[in-house]
């Protein structure tokens, strides 16, 4: 029988995935976009990842973020040993991590973190696991920092609700590790699939041919969980402001962008309901949502007008390693293809090609003549795409540090390309669904 720990699988280690949404780099540019204060990133800092896994986003962080203090928490010894004979590699003396479940987390913490995230774990776990994890939020965080939440939502999870729990109802009478029972229960639903049984579920059938492309290990992870349930937004910030968490917007540049992430046809309609989390619920229901990345921040305080515009001004942005120079750019969207043209892009990544620049000089750009509004719409989308980023405040590496990072990447076959000067890293796509 697979291994498991309350209801989680345990007998296989989570594949090691990079999200650029959780860097402390990118989320004070999010939260700046909106007008708030936010963490001082020049200063020291401290950041905290719930569900830390093999502490990849940790390591990576703290090698590129000298100013941070950064600290991982895992249930999973597995993972935590990883993580800390990586650290220990690479030299990192402001990274630690915790092996501990939640629970014992939330009553022997005594430290408290600008930025808290978890990704891959809030739909994972039961109800009683995510209280916990509430309540870490609630004494850890401090005011003005700012929380990033991931989970699973209606409606483009629900479709996977059944096949999820026969995946899982099965694992439990198999043998094998729990890679080796994910494999057999797709090879039972291709084999129905094949027979027509999803014939009048035609995106049923895709998914199942797009998790046959999968890694099975992280398959494994995602749809073996006993507690696998995806939520409803509403439901998630409604929990979320009983805790002091106020829900800012996705960490997920592209959703930023409601113009282009929502069919036209509809944005006025939901433009005009007057609750907040009745407006999310209807920007789901139209982008038929799977997934959500949601940035929330405790006791928020807005910038003052002509301090936000000031502040976002002196952003800078630098071109990432594996993007184009020129050009237009065709975005393949959740809603569909989105054509970004060649005269608005264009501009921005010949400047950027020739050295970062910050969002005041853009903005100066023919293109866009001082409409700050459509630059940041194309920086957003690039962002997004994994074309450009924002820099660091202090943009300078250590090149020793750099270095043993590079090997340590090249080591563990990881598919990413560490950014130092952006405090990120670049992603290679082809190996996505290796």
């Amino acid at each position: 029988m697979s291994t498991k720990q309350s209801g989680y699988v345990t007998d296989v280690s989570y594949p090691a995935h990079f999200h650029k949404e959780i860097q402390p780099v990118w989320l004070v540019t999010l939260a700046t976009l909106k007008g708030l204060q936010v963490p001082d990133i020049t200063q020291g800092y401290s950041y905290c990842e719930i569900g830390c896994g093999l502490g990849v986003n940790l390591l990576l962080a703290a090698a590129c973020n000298p100013q941070g203090d950064f600290v991982g928490v895992d249930f999973n010894p597995q993972h935590i040993a990883f993580a800390r004979q990586s650290a220990e590699l690479l030299g990192l003396k402001n990274l630690r991590f915790i092996e501990a479940d939640f629970a014992e987390f939330a009553q022997s913490n005594a430290l408290f973190f600008d930025f808290m995230v978890c990704h891959g774990v809030w739909s994972w776990i039961p109800q009683v696991t995510q209280q916990q994890l509430l309540k870490v939020v609630k004494r850890s965080l401090k005011p003005r920092g700012l929380f990033y939440l991931h989970y699973m939502c209606h409606p483009g999870a629900t479709q996977m609700m059944p096949v999820q729990k026969l995946l899982n109802e099965l694992a439990h009478t198999l043998s094998g590790t729990s890679e080796q029972n994910m494999g057999a229960g797709l090879d039972l639903l291709n084999r129905l699939d094949q027979a027509s049984v999803f014939h009048d579920q035609p995106s049923l059938s895709a998914n199942l041919g797009r998790l046959g492309q999968m890694n099975k290990a992280y398959l494994a992870h995602d749809l073996l969980s006993d507690h696998w349930s995806p939520q409803h937004s509403v439901d998630v910030h409604r929990i979320a402001a009983q805790v002091g968490l106020t829900y800012l917007d996705s960490a997920n540049a592209f959703e930023m962008i409601e113009v282009l992430s929502i069919p036209q046809s509809a944005q006025a309609l939901i433009a005009n309901v007057s609750s907040p989390a009745v407006r999310e619920s209807l920007k789901d229901l139209a982008r038929n949502q799977r997934q959500r990345q949601d940035l929330f921040q405790k006791q928020p305080q807005a910038l003052a007008a002509d301090v936000c515009v000031q502040r976002i001004g002196q952003l800078m942005f630098e071109l990432m390693p594996t993007a184009p120079r020129s050009g237009g750019q065709v975005f393949r969207t959740p809603i569909g293809e989105i054509d970004g043209p060649a005269e608005l892009l264009s501009p921005v990544l010949e400047r950027l090609a020739q050295g970062p620049a910050q969002v005041v000089e853009l903005c100066r750009l023919p293109a866009y003549a001082g409409n700050l509004t459509q630059l940041m719409q194309s920086l957003l989308l690039l962002m997004w795409r994994g074309h450009v980023h924002p820099q660091r405040p202090d943009a300078s590496a250590n090149p020793v540090q750099a270095a043993l990072l590079r090997s340590w990447i090249q080591q563990h076959d990881l598919k990413i390309e560490a950014v130092p000067s952006c405090g990120t890293a670049v992603v290679d796509e082809s190996a996505l669904s290796v």
